[in-house]
Formats: C-alpha cells, structure tokens, sequence
C-alpha cells in the first residue's frame, strides 16, 4: 500500500510538473506570423459582413514589458464601424501565459483603443497572437493575427 502511495505521488507531481513548467516549444504547431506588426498595421477582412479589421500596436518595435497601445480600426467599404463591441485577447500560441485581454473602447471613427502590456516569455518566446473579437448586430467574429515582439 505505502508503495502505490509513493508511486501515486510522484505520478501526481509529474502531472503537475509537467502543466506548471511546460517546455518551450520553437513552433511546435508550424504556427507562422502573418502580420509583421513592428513595420505597421495589419489588415484582415470578416469574411460574413467583409468588415475590415486593422490591428497596430504602439510604440513600435513592440517590446515586452512596456506600456503597448493596441488600436483596432473597423471599416465596412469607406464607412467607419462605429457601432461594435471590440475585444482582443493575446495569447502565446506555444505558451500559456495567462489570460491577456485589455479593454478597447471605441474613440472615434471607427477607431478602438485600449492599453495593455505584453509579458516576457520565461522561454524566451517572441511569437503572440492577436484575437479580436468583434460583435456587431448580435454577431460575433473572431479574426487572428499572428506577430513576434523584439
């Protein structure tokens, strides 16, 4: 009995090694960036409504540890969305890094603003992803953006 204790604990905290140290992985999902973030903005478009979204952070390079300001612009043809709820949430596609969400709200034509900060990956990763999530009319849509900090 005292045997498949100790066994039990030790499978226990391996487990739980294993989810509060995960390794670092250089890309392990073939996750590539798709918006270079540090030369300027990057534009996706909502495929259901063709809204386009164009996401740029502040100050650039976009370092971690700093005061970052995030912008959303939402524009259906040459008309400014002004009428969203926008949100982003950042994550570390080979990380967990908790939960990163800072509040956007609408400024102004169509702009939406919020600051934040990115955290320094202990592994030394620079690859985050930008989810913003845009609800508009009961609907909701999520477009990502995929970019590495300095």
């Amino acid at each position: 009995m005292k045997n498949k204790t100790v066994l039990l604990i030790i499978f226990l905290f391996t487990l739980a090694a294993a989810n509060f140290f995960p390794t670092r992985h250089s890309h392990s999902y073939n996750t590539k960036t798709d918006c270079d973030i540090n030369t300027g903005p990057c534009t996706k478009t909502i495929e259901h409504n063709s809204i386009q979204v164009i996401l740029d952070i502040n100050p650039k390079p976009v370092n971690p540890m700093k005061e970052l300001l995030f912008s959303v612009i939402l524009k259906e043809g040459e008309s400014a969305v002004k009428d969203a709820r926008v949100a982003i949430d950042l994550t570390m596609p080979d990380m967990l890094m908790g939960v990163n969400r800072p509040v956007l709200s609408h400024i102004k034509d169509g702009r939406y603003e919020g600051k934040g900060v990115l955290p320094v990956c202990p592994h030394g990763g620079k690859l985050w992803k930008a989810n913003v999530i845009v609800e508009r009319g009961g609907r909701a849509a999520t477009v990502s953006y995929i970019f590495e900090v300095q």
